[in-house]
């Protein structure tokens, strides 16, 4: 999975392999993200071609992956620490 050889395996350190097997997890995720982001893309630019004029079909219309929830929920929290600063402020 690593690529490494024997030599190169045995002298890194537990927590270095650790790190090494996590880096290459986060490359292949991303690998994978990228791939079915792009499929989305073509998708929606074909469908386009078949859609009314003024009538545009976006995306995120068609799918919503999972790792785009996660940064839609992040940001509603975000939001909610600001609105509560703002509200104090107010007093």
């Amino acid at each position: 999975m690593l690529g490494l050889s024997p030599t190169s395996l045995y002298s890194l350190t537990f927590k270095e392999f650790i790190n090494a097997v996590k880096g290459k997890k986060e490359e292949k995720e991303s690998q994978e993200r990228a791939a079915w982001e792009r499929t989305r893309w073509q998708t929606a630019l074909l469908l386009n071609v078949h859609t009314k004029a003024g009538h545009k079909i976006s995306c995120k219309d068609l799918a919503l992956f999972p790792w785009e929830e996660e940064e839609k929920k992040d940001k509603v929290n975000n939001n909610k620490g600001w609105d509560m600063f703002k509200a104090l402020a107010d007093r």
